[in-house]
């Protein structure tokens, strides 16, 4: 049977997984398949996670095979040696080509610094409710809850299919006309102490939604913007 997870790399310490949309990271209440589940289950592993990906986050997840290995790779990514890179679909097309976000987020512990980087890769103007769209590539310098989702959508280019800080009536247009059906993000690379990068594979739905543009455009007989 195919395993839900593809392992990008591992060696005595972690192992950085490829986490599907959809698989919440670890359990809670009611929830009983998630990502430690499945290690458990396939390898007999009971991994630490070293940070955490939003249910509908897909991409490269770190996790340790002990506690001290937690510690030192949790002092790294604390330390920014290690480096975070997303991309995420968003609404609107920026005017920048790219940017610096430092906007304090508000967290259990009150208000938190945070900062996120990103450059603007790529732009599509079509003919549909959702007119322009934009994917940004992202890279994280804190790692707070919901960071690239809130700092985004306070922006005002919010993240396709977000739905809890997004711009919900431009979500079921989205939904309607391009098919977005989950949350337009993804923990696509890493790069490590030393240089070593880890990259994941486009995840399914980012795949269909560019097929879906290219559509768009074929019907509309126009290049690329």
């Amino acid at each position: 049977m195919k395993s839900m997870l593809r392992i990008l790399f591992e060696n005595h310490e972690v192992l950085i997984v490829d986490k599907p949309a959809g698989l919440p990271s670890q359990g809670g209440e009611g929830v009983t398949d998630h990502v430690l589940a499945v290690l458990e289950r396939e390898r007999g592993l009971v991994p630490l996670p070293v940070h955490r990906l939003d249910r509908d986050t897909a991409g490269c997840m770190i996790l340790a095979k002990n506690p001290p290995s937690a510690a030192r790779w949790s002092a790294w990514l604390e330390g920014r040696e290690i480096r975070k890179f997303y991309r995420a679909w968003v609404a609107g097309i920026p005017l920048k080509e790219r940017g610096r976000i430092t906007s304090a987020l508000e967290g259990r512990k009150g208000s938190q610094e945070a900062e996120t980087l990103w450059t603007c890769i790529r732009r599509e103007r079509i003919e549909s409710s959702v007119s322009e769209v934009s994917l940004l590539e992202l890279e994280l310098k804190t790692g707070r809850m919901h960071q690239i989702r809130r700092h985004l959508a306070g922006i005002g280019h919010p993240v396709l299919g977000d739905d809890r800080h997004g711009d919900f009536p431009l979500n079921r247009l989205a939904c309607r006309e391009l098919g977005v059906r989950t949350l337009m993000l993804w923990a696509c690379r890493l790069v490590l102490p030393g240089g070593t990068v880890v990259e994941s594979s486009m995840p399914p739905h980012f795949e269909a939604f560019d097929m879906v543009l290219g559509e768009k455009k074929r019907k509309e007989g126009q290049g690329e913007s």
